[in-house]
């Protein structure tokens, strides 16, 4: 018989759960793995892998240590709760792609606006739409893509 262990569990370790969870998650996106693949390494099934990754308390945690070990096996779970992994620390450091979706009025349809953080602080926008040319900011016009085809 299982038991709801949020009744009994007080609420500030059910928020460290969720942020060990959260953790975890990172670091499995940070090695490019996918749910499917890192629960396959750790023998676990993937709803098992979506609880741990969700913070569910319920989850052992001999589970949480092989999620861990199947991830980054020389990681130890005290590294991963103060950010000692070189993986996550790259990944957090990484430019993010963030997709905004704008109405266009004159068009009536909707253009895809990517920003794109530099690390400078500065940021480089594109806009584009279907059947119409990337729009991009002026110093990016000046400077030739590679991929611009």
């Amino acid at each position: 018989m299982k038991y709801d262990e949020s009744l009994r569990t007080p609420k500030v370790r059910l928020k460290e759960a969720e942020q060990i969870g959260a953790q975890l998650r990172t670091l499995r996106i940070a090695r490019g793995m996918t749910q499917s693949e890192a629960a396959a390494r750790a023998g676990v099934s993937r709803s098992t892998a979506v609880l741990l990754e969700q913070g569910d308390e319920s989850r052992t945690l001999s589970q949480v240590l092989r999620y861990l070990h199947a991830l980054e096996p020389e990681l130890t779970l005290a590294g991963l709760l103060t950010g000692k992994s070189a993986a996550v620390r790259v990944f957090n450091e990484a430019p993010r792609v963030r997709r905004v979706y704008k109405p266009n009025a004159s068009a009536g349809r909707k253009v895809v606006v990517s920003t794109f953080g530099i690390k400078s602080g500065s940021k480089a926008t594109f806009s584009s739409d279907v059947g119409q040319s990337t729009e991009m900011t002026a110093k990016r016009k000046a400077e030739k893509d590679p991929y611009d085809f």
